[in-house]
């Protein structure tokens, strides 16, 4: 629009490009989402690798309850008559949350009964091993179908290359529910 932001506003406008595309791995992210973060890095004279270090580590949880992490980015879907629940938490050290395992399984276990959800699904996105944890109660014969799940731990696989709730959690399951 030919409007130069100040060095602040072009920061603020890098992070939450680097966050919305996890910083740039996720398959909704586009030349022009990486040619204007770059851009606006320039401006604020920020390094985009390091802000998307910032951004990401912050989101380990801290002292929040496994509910509280859980219902931060949380979404429920209705496809062909199965009513599902999708969270997603991204960071770069997904073993931190992972010790909370049980913890989250509870809490995502307590929101499909009370909720009368199908399937609820965690997704720990972890952005240094480009793929995510996936935690996961319900309808588990299709989450193990849908995502090719061939360990034997039980609620939870690691899907490589797995970052978008929207292009490839969510398709993979309306494909199979039709």
């Amino acid at each position: 629009k030919g409007l130069m932001p100040t060095a602040k506003m072009a920061g603020l406008m890098a992070a939450a490009i680097v966050s919305d595309t996890v910083m740039f791995k996720s398959p909704t992210c586009t030349q022009r989402d990486i040619d204007v973060a770059n851009r606006m890095a320039r401006i604020a004279n920020i390094s985009l690798q390091a802000l998307g270090q910032v951004i990401f580590s912050a989101s380990g949880g801290g002292a929040k309850s496994a509910e509280e992490i859980f219902r931060t980015d949380y979404k429920e879907f209705h496809i062909a008559g199965h009513n599902l629940a999708v969270s997603q938490v991204t960071c770069m050290d997904s073993d931190r949350l992972l010790k909370r395992r049980d913890e989250f399984l509870q809490a995502m276990q307590a929101i499909r009964q009370k909720q009368k959800m199908d399937t609820v699904l965690l997704m720990i996105t972890d952005v240094l091993l480009d793929g995510t944890q996936l935690l996961y109660v319900g309808d588990e014969n299709t989450i193990r179908q849908a995502f090719d799940i061939h360990s034997e731990e039980e609620n939870c696989a690691f899907l490589p290359k797995i970052m978008s709730r929207k292009k490839q959690i969510i398709p993979m399951l309306s494909g199979l529910w039709g």
